[in-house]
């Protein structure tokens, strides 16, 4: 009996000296790793020093600029700079909002090519709106049909795709429901298919409080098919881009409602800023709002819509600055051009499917608004 009770009691010390080998390791094992956290830390903090406050200060306003646009990202300038410094380095790298008025003039929209015999003997050609014979075929070019064109476009930071609708009646305002509300907005696939559109882009900014990506909410100015969809508080915004009764794009800041009916304005967005404006490109100091993911849109002296989409925040794309954004435009001819909401809501929809990569972790965002084609 009183074998067994020793017996207990070895057992019992030996699980007790067990139990405390488990616990050093355990306890080492977490020392391991806090100080594998913290070294990985003090490396990062002494990488981001090194690049927010190196001998280049480029790269840091590059940095700050890009960081300042996204929505988790943006405590980490002030980590390394004061707020007087970051409000410095904004006010160097920014984009000019004096906006002249658009020259209407300054576009003739092509006519399309009259739509032949049905009862004719030979078979008819697609109808079509002919581009001008100065208009370069780049090596680029993805896809011609249906009036529509797209191109892929990367250069040294960036990656992305043009897409250029040459009859400009065809690109209209689609908009997550008949309504605005707080409700969720709709990815930008089921805008398209709400409207049986071949193809979209997405719009304007939305109001997304808490970075919840509910994106019901237009922020601005919204006109679909001549119907004025959502004003605001206000009533007049920052820049507005629409198309008037002519098809001709408009740009204009603080397009209040009344002066988009005295326009004859049949569909627009508020955001900005303009890039383009008259053929003169705007005024940008330094890294303008850095690189980031984009889209565009603008249109070309024959009329052609050109719609722009850039992606970035990724190894193969970081991303374009607004410079970047009108160097394209003017490469593919573009008289007026705007920038539109980017980041994380960036996308174009072509034939069912997303030609771009876009960079939300959760998939296309919800949001209210987008510029379409029918």
């Amino acid at each position: 009996m009183q074998s067994k009770k020793n017996n207990t009691k070895k057992l019992t010390k030996a699980q007790r000296r067990r139990r405390r080998r488990a616990r050093r390791v355990a306890w080492r094992s977490v020392l391991c790793v806090l100080t594998l956290i913290g070294l990985v830390l003090v490396a990062a903090l002494s990488a981001g020093q090194a690049a927010f406050n190196g001998p280049s200060q480029t790269v840091g306003d590059l940095l700050t600029a890009s960081m300042l646009e996204t929505s988790a990202l943006k405590f980490v300038p002030r980590i390394f700079y004061s707020r007087a410094k970051v409000e410095e380095i904004v006010a160097r790298n920014s984009v000019s909002d004096d906006t002249e008025e658009t020259d209407t003039s300054l576009i003739e929209v092509a006519k399309p090519t009259p739509t032949p015999d049905p009862n004719a003997t030979q078979a008819p050609a697609e109808a079509s709106v002919s581009a001008p014979s100065s208009t370069p075929t780049p090596e680029n070019l993805l896809s011609s049909e249906d009036g529509v064109e797209v191109y892929s476009v990367k250069s040294g930071t960036y990656s992305g795709y043009m897409m250029v609708v040459l009859d400009p009646a065809r690109v209209t305002v689609g908009t997550c429901r008949d309504k605005f509300t707080r409700e969720k907005g709709l990815q930008l696939k089921d805008i398209a298919k709400r409207y049986d559109a071949l193809a979209a882009i997405n719009g304007g900014g939305f109001e997304d409080s808490g970075g919840t990506g509910n994106g019901g909410k237009p922020v601005g100015l919204v006109i679909s098919g001549g119907k004025v969809m959502h004003t605001g508080d206000a009533g007049k915004y920052d820049i507005t881009v629409g198309f008037n009764q002519d098809n001709i794009m408009v740009i204009e800041k603080d397009m209040s409602e009344s002066s988009a009916k005295k326009k004859g304005i049949r569909d627009a967005i508020t955001f900005g800023p303009a890039l383009i404006v008259n053929g003169e490109p705007v005024s940008v100091k330094g890294q303008s709002s850095g690189l980031n993911p984009r889209t565009a849109i603008g249109q070309r002296s024959d009329g052609a819509v050109l719609m722009l989409v850039i992606d970035g925040r990724q190894a193969s794309s970081l991303g374009a600055t607004y410079s970047d954004l009108i160097s394209i435009m003017l490469e593919y001819g573009a008289i007026n051009a705007i920038n539109m909401d980017g980041g994380s809501s960036s996308l174009m929809y072509y034939k069912g499917e997303y030609l771009n990569t876009g960079v939300s972790l959760t998939g296309s965002r919800n949001m209210p608004t987008a510029f379409i084609v029918r």
